[in-house]
């Protein structure tokens, strides 16, 4: 069939007749506007670092080293290692003064994220899961927005990017690695907040214990996107479950990432939504 105006319409009208189509949900518009925050936050972190390494690589020319540090503390050794007659002070100006602005409103940013998480109780909720923070939980709940909206619970995993990739021809099927296909945004904060649960918090935990168990077993990198799917302890068993409330009614939402695959035990309250890099399931009984 030849492209064409007169059969994109046609081929559209053939598409709704029978069917094959899936709606697309409109996001609310307070997720929008608060995701759009999320977003340029993000984008100001990324071009912050950026300017950071740039300017790390151009003195390291020079022959001289300084500690890692970020802010008005890496600005302050930066000028400080060079000092004022220094003949590349000239030419790196400029990195650090737009550096300073950028600092300057992330640190707006970060006001205005607090500030809408301390008045969301969804958010407030999320932060109570260990090694989540105030970024973490608003982009989760706001990432997943209205939960009623998903059909299915398959329909949650590949919107997150948690469900394997599938290879099947024939008499072979195999399910591999997560497909990341979801929200890369929400994925790597999820990934930060396991790593600061493994190397930053100081308060023990039994989802720490099992975190820093598995590592010895798999490795860091690995155990940092791994958690269990039971309430007992089986091979990959955190011991405890972190439930979150979302939006109007009985329904609660629990949020587990796990390269197990294994089964899990479903003895969990109805309405539960169980969430690993191999399966989602609602639990309705």
């Amino acid at each position: 069939m030849n492209k064409s105006d007169q059969n994109d319409a046609r081929g559209l009208a053939e598409l709704v007749r029978v069917g094959w189509y899936r709606e697309v949900k409109v996001k609310s518009e307070e997720s929008q506007s608060i995701r759009a925050i999320l977003v340029a936050r993000s984008r100001l972190v990324t071009v912050r670092r950026d300017i950071e390494n740039q300017a790390r690589g151009l003195i390291k020319e020079y022959g001289l080293l300084f500690p890692r540090a970020i802010g008005l503390q890496f600005r302050n050794q930066v000028r400080e290692l060079l000092g004022e007659d220094h003949q590349f002070l000239s030419g790196i100006a400029p990195l650090l003064s737009i550096h300073e602005q950028i600092c300057k409103q992330q640190g707006t940013f970060d006001n205005e994220v607090r500030q809408l998480a301390k008045s969301d109780e969804t958010t407030c909720r999320l932060m109570k899961v260990p090694g989540v923070g105030v970024v973490t939980a608003l982009t989760f709940r706001h990432t997943i927005d209205d939960p009623s909206r998903f059909r299915s619970a398959s329909s949650v995993g590949a919107y997150l990017g948690l469900t394997p990739r599938r290879s099947q021809s024939g008499e072979t099927d195999i399910n591999g690695k997560m497909s990341r296909w979801g929200d890369r945004l929400l994925r790597t904060y999820l990934f930060e907040a396991a790593t600061v649960l493994l190397y930053r918090s100081k308060k023990w935990s039994s989802l720490k214990a099992w975190g820093i168990k598995l590592a010895k077993r798999v490795g860091m990198r690995k155990a940092r996107v791994a958690s269990p799917a039971s309430r007992r302890d089986p091979p990959l068993s955190l011991g405890r479950w972190h439930t979150v409330r979302l939006g109007s009614g009985e329904g609660s939402l629990i949020l587990f990432i796990s390269s197990w695959s294994g089964s899990p035990d479903w003895r969990c309250p109805a309405g539960t939504v169980v969430v690993t890099t191999s399966f989602i399931r609602l639990v309705t009984a």
